[in-house]
């Protein structure tokens, strides 16, 4: 198996209003969660946490299907900023190893479900891509209220 990134599907919590310290993986393979949460004090410590936390995202990484492994292992790319929350850009890699890449506008409707718009940059190039999915935030917003 590919070494993951450092911290590849952990994340660091620190709430000291709930005396809640510790790290929280999380790793997600065809719609499916898997996530689990070592705290820092029945783990031994901040730096025993991390090493548990590493070695169950470790354990579930080995046995997913080679694509992911190697998703994990990659180096992150740079996210490109749209300036707008709720519009990022973002780049899929099929099992095939072809990357898509597009600009996604995400917002809650009337009913409370989460709603999303995909266009394409290889279809409609960056900037007309990125311009029409702030136009479907601002529209799915509008039609909210």
């Amino acid at each position: 198996m590919a070494t993951a990134r450092p911290n590849y599907g952990i994340t660091r919590i620190d709430q000291p209003e709930k005396k809640n310290h510790g790290y929280y993986v999380r790793i997600t393979h065809k719609g499916k969660g898997h996530q689990k949460y070592f705290p820092d004090k029945a783990s031994g410590g901040k730096s025993k946490a991390l090493k548990a936390a590493k070695e169950h995202r470790d354990k579930l990484l080995s046995k997913m299907p080679k694509y992911k492994q190697e998703a994990a292992a990659k180096k992150k790319r740079r996210i490109k900023q749209s300036g707008v929350t709720g519009v990022t850009h973002v780049v899929s890699n099929s099992p095939k190893g072809k990357t898509y890449q597009y600009w996604q506008a995400a917002w809650v409707d009337g009913g409370g479900k989460r709603k999303t718009a995909k266009f394409s940059i290889s279809r409609y190039g960056n900037d007309k891509a990125l311009d029409m999915a702030k136009k479907a935030r601002r529209a799915g917003l509008r039609k909210k209220n």
